[in-house]
């Protein structure tokens, strides 16, 4: 499979079906298929509502949809410039090996060339050594040290209600 024949394109708002269906995929994939609530009215109105908070890149061949890309902008104040925070990269697995992933990658590169922005960031699994190859092929730096931190919704609520008495 040569990189030319995967189609990268921008999803449209009647993509959404599919891109629920993607991001369903790569929730099972990952393990996390318990923890994913999204709804496709959710997703409508978070990503082609008035105010969309993300874009979504999809990866076709022969007009099939093989995987996609979730990103959004970011800041980096160590670098005073902006950053893409890519949030979900996903190629469906009977493709993979194929230069879908590359070819999401490089279309993020190329977006971030063109609007000066000075990162490409995003997460992988410790335990996915495949991944981390392939990132690291690429010229991604595996950043060690770093631990992500998460406050789900109750403890958004709980900090957002401390008084600093």
């Amino acid at each position: 499979m040569s990189k030319s024949s995967v189609k990268i394109r921008d999803a449209g708002v009647e993509d959404l079906n599919v891109i629920f269906s993607l991001i369903t995929q790569k929730a099972e994939f990952d393990g996390g298929i318990n923890s994913f609530f999204a709804t496709t009215e959710q997703l409508k109105q978070t990503l082609f509502g008035n105010f969309p908070l993300a874009r979504v890149l999809l990866a076709e061949i022969e007009e099939e949809v093989v995987g996609y890309a979730l990103f959004f902008a970011t800041y980096s104040s160590f670098l005073a410039q902006p950053s893409i925070w890519i949030d979900d990269l996903f190629v469906i697995l009977p493709k993979r090996g194929q230069g879908i992933g590359t070819a999401l990658l490089n279309h993020l590169a190329k977006i971030a060339q063109a609007q000066n922005y000075g990162r490409l960031e995003w997460t992988v699994n410790k335990n996915n050594h495949r991944a981390i190859a392939f990132y690291q092929q690429l010229g991604a730096k595996i950043l060690e040290p770093i631990k992500l931190c998460r406050l789900n919704q109750t403890a958004i609520d709980q900090l957002a209600s401390y008084s600093n008495r």
